[in-house]
C-alpha cells in the first residue's frame, strides 16, 4: 500500500524528577546531596532512502520518545530518555499542523528536531528543594510525501508507462489492458553512459484530474520534483482520444494544477508502435512540429533514442 499524506502525535519524553535526599555527617548535620533528573528524549524526523512510503505510520500514528529518569542520592544523575528517530522518506514535508507552520523539506540523509525533550528537575543538592521534570512537547504533525525524481511518466491511464518502466529499469509495476492498472507510483533506477537517472511512474492522469477525478491530485504533485516529464501517448483503439486530444489534456490538467509546464522539460512520446497505428501518428506529426520520440515499451523498441534524449536534457540542466 502507498501511503503519501498522513498525520500523526508525537511527544517528547518528560524530564526525570530531581531527587531529594541527604547526607548525616559525623557532626549530626545535614547535607542536601539529591541529584537532578535526566532530560527526556526529543522527537526526531530522519529522511533515509529505504523508506519509499508513510504506510508504517497508518498503523501506528502516535509516537512517544523516552522520558528521563529521576535523580538519586549522593548526587546521581538520572539517566537520560533516548531520543525517538522517526525514519521517513526523501521528499518528505514535515508540517506543524497547529502553527501552520513547515519544519522541513528533508532530502536524505536530512535530520530535523520536531518535539523537545523537558529538562530534567534539579535535585536538592543544587536548589533549596528537588524540583519535578519539564514535560516534554507535544505536537500533531503532517507528513506529506512528494516523490524526488529526475523523470516522471504522465499519460492516461493504459498508456503504457507500467511496462516502459519496466522495460527500462527492470522494475515490477504491475501491467494489464486495462485502465487504472497503477493505484500507486513507481520508483526505478536505469543506468545509461555511466549515469544512474531516476524516473516515476505516475499513476493516469485523465480529465479533470486537478478537480480530484480519477486518482485526482493526490498524484499530479509528485511531478512537481521532478526535471523532465515523459508525456507518454497511447495510438490504440483502446482510448477514447486521440493523439492530439490526448497530449493537450494532459497540459491542460498540469496547467490547471498550477504546474509551470513552460519552465520543465519534457519529451513527447508515442507508445504501442507495434500496433498498426501509421495513420495515427502522421496525423498527429501533422498537428505538432516538435520532436516525437516513437517507441514500443512491450517490444523495446525506441528506447535507445529514449535514454539518449533523456540524458541530453539532464545535462543540459547541469551545465
Amino acid at each position: 500500500m502507498f501511503l503519501d499524506q498522513v498525520i500523526i502525535k508525537v511527544k517528547a519524553g518528560d524530564g526525570g524528577k530531581g531527587c531529594e535526599s541527604f547526607k548525616k555527617l559525623s557532626y549530626k548535620k545535614k547535607i542536601p546531596t539529591g541529584g537532578d533528573g535526566g532530560k527526556g528524549g526529543d522527537v526526531i524526523v530522519k529522511a533515509v532512502s529505504q523508506k519509499l512510503t508513510l504506510i508504517d505510520f497508518w498503523y501506528k500514528n502516535f509516537l512517544k520518545a523516552e522520558s528521563g529518569k529521576p535523580g538519586g542520592p549522593n548526587y546521581k544523575k538520572g539517566r537520560d530518555g533516548k531520543d525517538l528517530i522517526i525514519e521517513v522518506p526523501p521528499g518528505t514535508i514535515v508540517k506543524d499542523l497547529k502553527r501552520n507552520v513547515i519544519l522541513g523539506d528533508l532530502k536524505e540523509g536530512q535530520i530535523i528536531k520536531i518535539a523537545k525533550g523537558g529538562r530534567g528537575g534539579r535535585g536538592n543538592a543544587r536548589f533549596l528543594f528537588a524540583e519535578e521534570g519539564q514535560k516534554g512537547q507535544e505536537k500533531e504533525i503532517l507528513l506529506e510525501l512528494k516523490l524526488i525524481a529526475q523523470v516522471g511518466l504522465i499519460g492516461f491511464p493504459n498508456a503504457g508507462k507500467s511496462t516502459l518502466i519496466n522495460a527500462l529499469c527492470r522494475t515490477s509495476s504491475k501491467v494489464g489492458s486495462y485502465p487504472f492498472t497503477t493505484k500507486s507510483p513507481v520508483i526505478g533506477i536505469f543506468e545509461y553512459k555511466d549515469k544512474k537517472i531516476s524516473i516515476a511512474d505516475l499513476p493516469g492522469i485523465i480529465k479533470g484530474a486537478h478537480l480530484g477525478k480519477g486518482l485526482g491530485i493526490r498524484f499530479l504533485k509528485h511531478i512537481e520534483r521532478t526535471q523532465i516529464l515523459i508525456f507518454v501517448l497511447d495510438p490504440s483503439p483502446f482510448q477514447n482520444l486521440n493523439l492530439v486530444e490526448q497530449l493537450e489534456v494532459l497540459r491542460d490538467e498540469l496547467r490547471n494544477y498550477k504546474f509551470d509546464l513552460e519552465k520543465r522539460k519534457y519529451i513527447i512520446c508515442i507508445n504501442k508502435i507495434d500496433l498498426n497505428v501509421r495513420k495515427e501518428i502522421q496525423t498527429f506529426k501533422r498537428n505538432f512540429k516538435e520532436e516525437v520520440i516513437l517507441i514500443s515499451a512491450l517490444k523495446k523498441k525506441g528506447l535507445e533514442k529514449l535514454k539518449r534524449k533523456i540524458l541530453e536534457l539532464l545535462n543540459e540542466d547541469s551545465n
